[in-house]
């Protein structure tokens, strides 16, 4: 049988309902996801990075206001100033990963905004993208991260082939 046929295949099953089919084609998705995502990751890794100036940085409301507060979201959101060849650019992007926690879970969002690495001057680093310097982030990918999203695209396509062909 060769790839395509089996592909094929697996369409078919799909359409029709079958489990099989569909786990097969979720796994192929979250392959193709998490190694896009892996890519990206690995290669913000090697961007350069400034001193910036930080705005504005605060954990927030998300979304509508809850009468109940055990119900509202949170996420993390900063400003910040840098220039690169003497253009001067603004950024709100803290990291790739964007955290949307609960409200017993925020605290997970001062986490992260406590790995922002600053300066004795206040001033904090900012990673941006050699070729499109508009686009910044203050924290990298960490190699835990990266570990996750590895396991997170190669663990349904390895427990199909352990359910179906092993």
């Amino acid at each position: 049988m060769t790839l395509l046929s089996y592909f094929w295949q697996m369409w078919e099953l799909a359409i029709n309902g079958e489990l099989q089919g569909i786990w097969f084609w979720a796994a192929v998705y979250m392959l193709l996801v998490c190694g896009y995502s892996l890519v990206y990751q690995v290669r913000t890794r090697a961007w350069p990075f400034t001193k910036g100036q930080l705005l504005g940085l605060d954990v927030s409301k998300f979304g509508a206001t809850e009468r109940d507060s055990s119900a509202q979201d949170y996420v993390a959101e900063a400003l910040y100033r840098y220039t690169i060849d003497g253009v001067e650019y603004t950024g709100t992007r803290i990291s790739p990963w964007i955290f949307v926690a609960s409200h017993n879970a925020r605290s997970l969002l001062q986490k992260q905004l406590s790995a922002i690495q600053r300066y004795p001057d206040g001033r904090v680093k900012v990673f941006y993208h050699p070729v499109n310097p508009q686009k910044a982030f203050l924290i990298l990918p960490g190699w835990l991260g990266i570990a996750v999203t590895s396991v997170l695209g190669i663990l349904p396509l390895l427990t199909y082939y352990l359910k179906y062909h092993y």
